[in-house]
This record gives C-alpha cells, sequence and structure tokens, in this order.
C-alpha cells in the first residue's frame, strides 16, 4: 500500500497542483467579474475560498455569483474542477487496483481462485484442482485432462 502511494506521488502532485491553479485563477477572475456587482466577493482571497468550496463541489452557498458573467463562470468551474479531478484519479485507481492484483499473486490466488496444478504429461494423463474461498468443488473434464474446482 505505501509503495502504490509513493508511486502516485506525482499523480497526486499534479492534482494538487492543477487544484491549486484553478482554485488561483478562477477565484481572480470571478472577483473582477462580482466586483462591480453588491456581491460577497470584496476581496480575492474571499473568491479564491468560493473557488476552494466549488471546485470540491461542496458548494455551501455562502458566497455566489450574482451576476449572468459570473454564474457562467461558475458553471465552467464546476465542469472543469470534475474534469481535473477525474483525470489523475483514474491513474491513481489504476496503480492501486494494480497493487491488489499483485498482492494477490504471491499467495497462489489468480483471479480470486487459488490455483494448484498437478498437470501430466500433454498425452493428457494429468488432472488439476482449482479451488476457491467458499469451498464447493466441481470437477470438469476436457480433453481428457481433470481438475477439481472447488467455488
Amino acid at each position: 500500500y505505501q509503495r502504490r502511494v509513493r508511486e502516485s506521488c506525482r499523480e497526486l502532485l499534479l492534482l494538487v497542483v492543477m487544484w491549486a491553479m484553478g482554485v488561483v485563477t478562477f477565484g481572480s477572475i470571478m472577483f473582477y467579474i462580482e466586483e462591480d456587482q453588491d456581491s460577497d466577493f470584496n476581496s480575492i482571497l474571499k473568491a479564491c475560498w468560493w473557488a476552494v468550496v466549488t471546485m470540491s463541489t461542496v458548494g455551501y452557498g455562502d458566497l455566489v455569483p450574482k451576476s449572468v458573467p459570473g454564474k457562467l463562470v461558475g458553471s465552467v468551474v464546476v465542469f472543469l474542477s470534475m474534469v481535473f479531478m477525474a483525470l489523475p484519479m483514474t491513474i491513481i485507481v489504476s496503480k492501486f487496483s494494480r497493487a491488489y492484483e499483485e498482492m494477490k499473486e504471491p499467495n497462489g490466488m489468480v483471479n480470486g481462485v487459488v490455483e494448484d496444478h498437478d498437470v501430466g504429461s500433454s498425452s493428457g494423463g494429468g488432472g488439476g484442482t482449482l479451488s476457491a474461498a467458499n469451498g464447493n468443488k466441481t470437477d470438469v473434464e476436457s480433453g481428457g485432462n481433470k481438475a477439481t474446482s472447488t467455488i
């Protein structure tokens, strides 16, 4: 687990940097759009707080744009924040999924099934045993080879 977190540091850093850039950029844009309106966006820091809340899809509602351009920018921010979060997350989830599969392999598990091969010669004289966690056994014959599977 820790190895995968270390391997994902680059993607996590990318996520944080992209998110921070979005917060500062969209917070500043929203401040300049809403500064002439009668709104609560009276500083760039407050507008950045709005961007944090909006980009994290929490949406407290304590700061809301009142102008039409501000509402349009808010809609763009919500859409882009989902894209910003989704791209690095797919890479991170993929790495953790691969780590889970690798974690199962040393125990002899392949695709959730413990595999114990006892296969004879190529003439078909041997058999194999497959067993799974719940303990039900099934015999399967194919081309002279017999396999017992526990499912």
